[in-house]
Order: structure tokens, then C-alpha cells, then sequence
């Protein structure tokens, strides 16, 4: 493998192909749960709650009002949301 011209002048370029080989074979549990949990899980709830309270604001108040309200409340609703989950994965942790 070539080294780069980055590479040249450092002392430790011979060391930085073995910290990279040592790091590829680290073994750690999956964070693939972790990952969905804290990017895929907001976005669903913001869009679910956002087209529930819009439907349910449709003849309750004005319709100039009504997309900003649904807003606010589906992100009130997603920061609860997420704030149960930071809870609960805290306490699964301890366990």
C-alpha cells in the first residue's frame, strides 16, 4: 500500500496501518438498534403525530393556525416521545 503525501514526513506512518487493523477487529455488541432508536424513531413519531393532530385540528381552529399548532404539538409529542425512550434505555442499561 502506497503512502499518501499526508503521510511522508509523520514519524508514525508505519504505526497507522496497525491502529487500523487493531480497530477493525475490535468485537462490541451491534448499535444497530441504538442507531434506529435515535434517528428513525423521531422521524416517524414528528410525521405520525403531525398528520394526527393536523386531522385532529381540521374543524376545531382556523386553518391559518392549524398546520403551526400541529407542529408544536407533534414536537412537544416527540421530545416526550424520546425523553421516555432516553429513560427507558437508561434503565435497561442498568440492569
Amino acid at each position: 500500500m502506497a503512502q499518501s503525501e499526508s503521510c511522508e514526513g509523520c514519524s508514525h506512518a508505519h504505526d497507522c496501518k496497525k491502529v487500523y487493523e487493531q480497530l477493525g477487529c475490535v468485537e462490541g455488541p451491534s448499535i444497530a438498534w441504538t442507531v434506529v432508536l435515535a434517528f428513525l424513531v423521531p422521524i416517524v413519531v414528528f410525521i405520525g403525530a403531525l398528520a394526527g393532530f393536523g386531522r385532529l385540528m381540521e374543524g376545531v381552529v382556523g386553518a391559518r393556525v392549524q398546520m403551526p399548532l400541529a407542529a408544536a404539538l407533534a414536537l412537544a409529542a416527540t421530545a416526550g416521545v424520546m425523553l421516555v425512550v432516553r429513560v427507558l434505555t437508561r434503565q435497561h442499561r442498568r440492569k
